[in-house]
Parts: structure tokens; C-alpha cells; sequence
């Protein structure tokens, strides 16, 4: 990509957080202890490497930054009384050479995964900025909303409608971008901002975007922002603890508690370092190994377990003091192997204990576990240079550590030491045929590459608008047939299995003598089988009937797209759950009481899926519709109010009058 310089725009006057920032400008407010958002913002471009980290502030300010953040930064000071964000940008890149700028806003906080994203993007147009299409309801009022059009962003605005989205604070210019800032400066005047430099380049199609939905960031504007932004910095720590690599157990299991683990200790216990814990974790993997052979298998299990959280900790408390080094992450690699082969050996001890056990069997199945453990380890290792150890990692066949501690955890608690045994030594084999695999694939896709011939020019359609037209036609005219089709066909259907249950519903069956049921059991059936065949039809063409209704919903809601289509899903979904439980309640309640553990059962998933896709729906409505709510309970308010207040006032003018 070449060369990276960062800019940090800090030159507002942080007029919503007055008096606060007469002395001091938000940029330098903690959000943790010892930590100021300019803080996070630099650790965080300093982890992906920029190469240059340039600050542009007010002259005033120059000597705040600087004596702070000394060697780290280059401070800029921008000189004026009235001027707009993208001429701080101008003022800090004048005699810059670099191939992209990297612009982050001095009030943000966000993951570091929104940069690593922004710079691995691929496009090499002028501007490229980070999307969320999914943002909180004062982020979707209060932010600059990204309007999408064929080719890319068309435009961006605050009185724009969120449909699409919003932009995140965080923008990668290329160098014709340079030229882009002067010739809008030169339009517009020192006023101008950065969404004027977006809507210049949209003009020229020059404009990329990355979709960052889902990913952690904010913006800190007034006092509640601030204290919100102390809770999002450790929301954010926590997020960025988690390892792409991590496996399946760690990342669903063991994470949520090792990262809380690490914090307190961050925060609480200066004096226990990260190799500490590495020795600790080894200890306790010991412990577990001793806890096998000596026959307190579900002790063992869990000291396994244990011992795999401690695991993370360690590597996430290097991280966190920046204590990360060669010697950490050795120590770590050579105690967890020594630790799984103590357990596998107490394990595979167990095994020849076994009655049915063989023994040259057992030993054979211990060793090639053994060897297993060490194999996963290597096999990571060397395919690093070769192929994405992130594919090779995730995924089938699981083979990572926190899994292999979990068999273990499972086979001490029921008491079944093959478990991990086989684990360790059948799971290894297949890890190494993947990374083999991938490796030829990716040989192949090189080989591929450089044969390819070189592609034939496209020619242009003059036709394609009218096409797309037609198409859209046709694609409304097919639903709507549909839905009008299949919601007959569901009524029709429904009554007639009503007719023939009420008229032949008491005849019983009794197929050779062995089964034995009834014409009302098998309409219930086919009735299910009605309503979940053409129930799922009428869903289908009513999502998208629904979703074409979507830009006018979203623009009286004043919600994103994504957030609308996430409530239609929901509302569907409860709307099909409910339609099936109608179909299947019947079937369930002519089951014999002898099997009534498979009406709990039922029931349970049913209530399961429906509770989980309520609260869904509930999480929704708070954070994307949370300003609606709002109006809502304040017109009611306003009623009530003016109800019980007016017979007060006409008591009072009576009175006055008299």
C-alpha cells in the first residue's frame, strides 16, 4: 500500500461540553484512568502500523498535545477563527508525501478492527470511508448519513435519511484526493467540511466504502456522551482481547470470562505479570493431569477447564500492558505442550485401566494423541508462510486447544477418559490434511492467476435502464401472484381439512393391525404441512413487498435499512412460529401421556424460539427506535396531563370569573 501517514483533526472548540473544554479540549478527557481518547486514538493507529501520526489543533493547544504525547505525534496548529474540519485536514497534509492519508476524528472511539478493515480495502478510489448500516437511534439522527447509489456512495448529509446508513468518523484518502481538498476549499471557503470533500469526489465516482455494521465506535459530543464513552472503552478493550485464531470453546466460552479475568487484574493487581499466569495456567493443566491419576476424574475435568481460561488471560494481559514479547510467547508455547502431554498421559494411564481396554491399543491410542497435540502446534506453524492460518484454524475440524481442554473437561466429568484420547489423536490427522489441502489450493488458484488471459472488454448495454425496469416489473407482478396464489391456496386448504375433520374425523385407521390412528390425526397432520408449504410462500412474497415498502417507512421512522429489515425478519419470523404452533398444538396434545417428555420437549423449543426472537425484537426497538418510543410516551404524557389539568383550569377561570 506504500506509505500511511495518520491525521488526527482536533481543532473543534467542543462547544456542547462548555465549560469543560474552556481549558481543555475533549480530545485530552479520560475515558479510562490515565487514558484520554487521544490516547486510545494513538494506540490504536500505532498497532496498525501508520508512519506518521500527525495531530492539527488550535495554536493554543499546540503546547497540550505536545508535552503529553511528545516523540509520538507531529502537532500542526491550525491558525484562524472560523474554520471547517476539512481545512484542518488541508493545514495538517500541506508538504505531506505519502500515498493514503488516514483521517480519524480526535472525538472518537472505536475498534481497532474498523482500521484494520479501512486499510486492508481493496478499492483505490480518492475517499473510502467506514459504513454502519445498523447504527443506535441517536447515531442515526445526529450522524452524517451515507446515501448509496449504483457505483458506490452518492452522497452524504446530516439532513439526509439513514436508510443506508452512517459514515463512522474514519476516512482513507488517496493522493488525488489531495488535489480534491484544494479545489473544494477553493469553492466553498475555510468553512468547508469533510462532507463536502465526499460529496465533490461521489460527483467524480470517487467515492468507496467498507461495511463496518456490527463493530464498536462512538462519538463523544456532551457530558452523557462522555460517560457513555467510559463504558464503551472497556466494551471495546474487551472486543479487541478476542483473537481471530480463537476457536470455537474460547471465543463462546472462555473469553467472556477470561477478559473479565484480565481486566481486574489490569486494574487491580499491578504485581502479577503475564508470564505469572502462564506459570499458574501450566500449574493448574499439572494439577488436572495428578487429579486423573489419582482417580478424581471430575475434579480433573474441571481443573482442565480452568486451566484452559488461564490460558487466555495470559496472552490477554500482555496485551493489555503491552508486555507482549518473544520470551512471553515461548514460555506460553512450550508450557501448554509440556501441560498436554502431562494430561494425555494421565489419560491415556486411565485407558489401560479400561476392562475392555487392550492395552497395546490403549498405548498406541496415548501416543498417537500425544503426538497429536504437538502436531496441531507445528502444522499452525509452518503453514503461516504458506496459506491463511485463520481458514486453517476455524472451523472443521476444530482442532485448536481450548476444544482439546474441553474434551478433556467433558471426559472427567462423565468419566470417560477415550473421549479426549480419540479426540487428540484422530482430530490432528484430519488438521493436517486441511492445511495440506488448502495449500494445494492455493498453489492452484497461483497457477490459475498467471494463466489467465486477460479479460475482454465489456460492452455497454443502452438498453439496461429499460431492462431493469421491466425486470423490477415482472418481479413485482410474480410476488404479488404469488401472495394473492398461495394465501387462497392456504384458505382453501384449511377449510377443507376443517370440513373433513368435522365430517370424518371420528374414523379410525388400523393399518395390518399394528398402527392405529385416526382421520383427525392425520388432517392435523396435513394441515401442518398446508400451513408450513404455502404459510412459507405468502412469508416470502410479503418480505418483499415489505422490504420495497422499505425507503418510505425508513424515511418517516428516520431508521436504517437494515434496522427495518431486521424488525420485518423478526415480526415474520414470530408471525410463522405462531402460524406452525396453531398446526402443531393439536398433533402434540393427542400424543399418549406415556411420552409427555415429547410435548415438554416440543413446547419447550417453540417457546424457546419465540421468547428469544421477542427479545430480539425488544433489543431492537430500544436501540433503533428508541427516539420513536420517546414521542410516543411524551404525546401521551402530554394528554394526560392536559386530561387531568383542564377540569383544574376551567375550576380556576370559573372561580376568577365569579
Amino acid at each position: 500500500m506504500g506509505t500511511i501517514k495518520a491525521v488526527i483533526l482536533a481543532a473543534g472548540r467542543g462547544s456542547r461540553l462548555m465549560p469543560y473544554t474552556e481549558s481543555m479540549p475533549k480530545s485530552l478527557f479520560e475515558v479510562a484512568p490515565g487514558v484520554t481518547i487521544t490516547d486510545f486514538i494513538i494506540n490504536r493507529l500505532q498497532a496498525v502500523k501508520v508512519d506518521e501520526i500527525i495531530i492539527a489543533t488550535r495554536p493554543e493547544l499546540t503546547e497540550k498535545f505536545e508535552s503529553r504525547f511528545g516523540g509520538r505525534v507531529r502537532v500542526v496548529a491550525v491558525n484562524g477563527e472560523d474554520f471547517g474540519n476539512l481545512y484542518t485536514l488541508k493545514t495538517a497534509v500541506d508538504g505531506v508525501k505519502a500515498d493514503k492519508i488516514l483521517v480519524c476524528m480526535s472525538d472518537h472511539l472505536f475498534e481497532r478492527s474498523l482500521l484494520t478493515k479501512l486499510l486492508r480495502s481493496n478499492s483505490e478510489k480518492a475517499v473510502i470511508l467506514c459504513l454502519d448500516r445498523d447504527p443506535p437511534w441517536e447515531k442515526a439522527v445526529e450522524g452524517l448519513k451515507v446515501e448509496l447509489g449504483k457505483g458506490g456512495i452518492r452522497r452524504v448529509g446530516k439532513k439526509l435519511p439513514p436508510f443506508d446508513g452512517v459514515d463512522t468518523g474514519l476516512f482513507l484518502l488517496s493522493r488525488e484526493a489531495f488535489g480534491m481538498i484544494n479545489e473544494v476549499i477553493k469553492a466553498k471557503g475555510p468553512n468547508s467540511n469533510l462532507s463536502d470533500l465526499v460529496n465533490y469526489a461521489a460527483e467524480l465516482g470517487e467515492v468507496a466504502y467498507v461495511d463496518v455494521t456490527g463493530k464498536l465506535w462512538m462519538d463523544v459530543d456532551t457530558p452523557e456522551d462522555l460517560v457513555n464513552a467510559r463504558e464503551m472503552y472497556w466494551k471495546i478493550i474487551k472486543r479487541e482481547l478476542v483473537r481471530p485464531t480463537d476457536g470455537p470453546i474460547s471465543r463462546y466460552i472462555n473469553r467472556p470470562i477470561s477478559t473479565r479475568i484480565s481486566i481486574l487484574l489490569y486494574r487491580s493487581v499491578h504485581w502479577l505479570s503475564a508470564n505469572h499466569v502462564s506459570v499458574i495456567s501450566f500449574l493448574t493443566a499439572l494439577l488436572s493431569a495428578a487429579l486423573f491419576v489419582t482417580g478424581y476424574m471430575p475434579l480433573a475435568g474441571i481443573s482442565a477447564h480452568i486451566a484452559s481460561i488461564l490460558d487466555g488471560v495470559d496472552g490477554e494481559l500482555a496485551r493489555l500492558r503491552g508486555e507482549e514479547s518473544v520470551w512471553g510467547g515461548f514460555l506460553d508455547t512450550v508450557l501448554d505442550r509440556f501441560a498436554d502431554i502431562a494430561i494425555i498421559t494421565a489419560l491415556g494411564f486411565l485407558a489401560l485401566k479400561l476392562p475392555y481396554m487392550n492395552t497395546a491399543l490403549a498405548l498406541l491410542v496415548t501416543a498417537l494423541a500425544a503426538f497429536g497435540v504437538v502436531m496441531v502446534s507445528y502444522v499452525t506453524k509452518v503453514s503461516a508462510e504458506c496459506i491463511d492460518v485463520h481458514e486453517l484454524r476455524n472451523g472443521f475440524p476444530w482442532a485448536t486447544r481450548d476444544v482439546r481442554l474441553f474434551t478433556v473437561t467433558l471426559g472427567g466429568l462423565l468419566g470417560m477418559p477415550l473421549i479426549p484420547l480419540v479426540f487428540c489423536a484422530i482430530v490432528p490427522i484430519i488438521f493436517s490434511l486441511k492445511a495440506f489441502i488448502l495449500h494445494e489450493k492455493d498453489v492452484r488458484k497461483i497457477m490459475k492467476t498467471q494463466k489467465a488471459r486477460p479479460l475482454r472488454p465489456l460492452i455497454k448495454n443502452l438498453k439496461g435502464e429499460v431492462e431493469e425496469a421491466e425486470q423490477f416489473k415482472r418481479k413485482i407482478k410474480t410476488n404479488l401472484t404469488e401472495l394473492i396464489s398461495n394465501g387462497l391456496k392456504l384458505a382453501v386448504a384449511l377449510a377443507l381439512i376443517r370440513f373433513l375433520a368435522y365430517t370424518f374425523g371420528g374414523i379410525e385407521i388400523s393399518v395390518f393391525e399394528i398402527l392405529r390412528t385416526s382421520v383427525s390425526q392425520l388432517l392435523s397432520a396435513v394441515n401442518l404441512l398446508a400451513i408450513i408449504y404455502f404459510g412459507y410462500k405468502v412469508i416470502l412474497s410479503l418480505k418483499f413487498f415489505l422490504e420495497l415498502a422499505s425507503s418510505r417507512f425508513v424515511r418517516s421512522l428516520g431508521i436504517t435499512g437494515t434496522a427495518y429489515r431486521k424488525v420485518v425478519m423478526d415480526i415474520l419470523y414470530l408471525s410463522a412460529i405462531s402460524m406452525v404452533w396453531v398446526a402443531v398444538s393439536p398433533i402434540v396434545r393427542q400424543v399418549h401421556e406415556t411420552f409427555y417428555i415429547i410435548k415438554i420437549l416440543v413446547g419447550s423449543i417453540f417457546l424457546a424460539a419465540f421468547v428469544l426472537i421477542f427479545y430480539d425484537l425488544i433489543k431492537i426497538f430500544r436501540r433503533n427506535l428508541k427516539g420513536i418510543w420517546n414521542r410516543v410516551i411524551d404525546r401521551l404524557s402530554e394528554a394526560v396531563s392536559s386530561y387531568v389539568q383542564e377540569p383544574l383550569k376551567r375550576d380556576l377561570e370559573a372561580f376568577d370569573g365569579a
